[in-house]
């Protein structure tokens, strides 16, 4: 159910609003990321719009509805009206990354895990890209394990969990080979790179300390696809890949295998049907 109004009250500590809403005081519940969101936009009694589910819920003796998520905040002014939240305008965002004509570097990284009781220094172990043009034309595909600093870091947590074993590693690239492909890759492609969540940059960057090399460009290039996805969709919860994939492609979900190749894999499939997605509804 979609809901305008101008926002009469905020009681912060309940989490309630109420709206006045075809001439009739109604009580509005928000999640707490809703409240943490807006709640500094709401205490300026702007106009919202939102939608809601259609069951109540008792918050301090009020019958509320829940909101689920906000379409659009704003205040009317003399001269201009004061935007503080537009789904739309971040939807048109989103659409001008994904849709802007750029090579474009998938990519995925597995990385070492700590034993129980014990420090480990986190390591690269494999990586996985897909690398395409604008067009989306595939460009290179490559992956490998990656040889660790430390052999401790090759623990039986690590290898149980990537389905490997201490001998896979003997034939696996050095650090600096995965360094100079990346190095080589920036250079002559300069290329977005893509990656769902945040981790595999905050990993890249302090794999560049660990292993003394400079570091390369990938703050300004990074596009951490999830939050893309998230941003469009207006979504609380973090959103798994391997669900993510299954649940856009239609495809029966199969068993989770830990590879970073087959996640780079999804990654450039789950862009293009995004991609697909969102420009189908300018069209409609």
């Amino acid at each position: 159910m979609k809901v305008y109004g101008k926002v009469h009250s905020v009681d912060k500590s309940e989490k309630v609003i109420s709206i006045v809403v075809n001439g009739e005081l109604q009580y509005f519940h928000l999640t707490n990321k809703n409240m943490k969101d807006f709640k500094n936009y709401l205490s300026n009694n702007p106009y919202v719009y939102f939608v809601c589910k259609d069951e109540y819920e008792v918050h301090n003796n009020i019958k509320c509805c829940v909101i689920d998520y906000f379409i659009k905040i704003v205040s009317p002014g003399i001269k201009k009206n004061t935007v503080y939240y537009d789904l739309n305008e971040i939807q048109n965002g989103v659409r001008n990354i994904i849709n802007r004509p750029q090579n474009r570097l998938f990519i995925d990284l597995e990385f070492t895990l700590a034993a129980p009781r014990s420090y480990n220094v986190l390591e690269i172990i494999q990586y996985g890209m897909i690398l395409e043009d604008a067009q989306g034309n595939v460009i290179l595909e490559h992956s490998s394990l990656v040889r660790p600093m430390f052999n401790s870091s090759l623990n039986k947590r690590t290898l149980e969990f990537l389905s490997r074993k201490q001998e896979d590693f003997k034939k696996a690239c050095s650090y600096i080979e995965f360094y100079q492909l990346l190095e080589r890759l920036i250079r002559d492609y300069d290329p977005k790179i893509f990656a769902w969540g945040k981790n595999d940059y905050i990993s890249l960057e302090k794999s560049f300390k660990l292993n003394h090399l400079a570091p390369l460009d990938i703050r300004n290039r990074y596009i951490n696809l999830m939050q893309v996805i998230k941003n469009y969709y207006n979504l609380k919860q973090e959103i798994g890949l391997f669900h993510t994939y299954f649940e856009m492609s239609k495809k029966e979900e199969k068993e989770q295998i830990h590879d970073a190749f087959e996640d780079a894999y999804f990654e450039r499939e789950i862009f293009h049907m995004f991609k697909d997605e969102i420009n189908s509804k300018i069209i409609s």
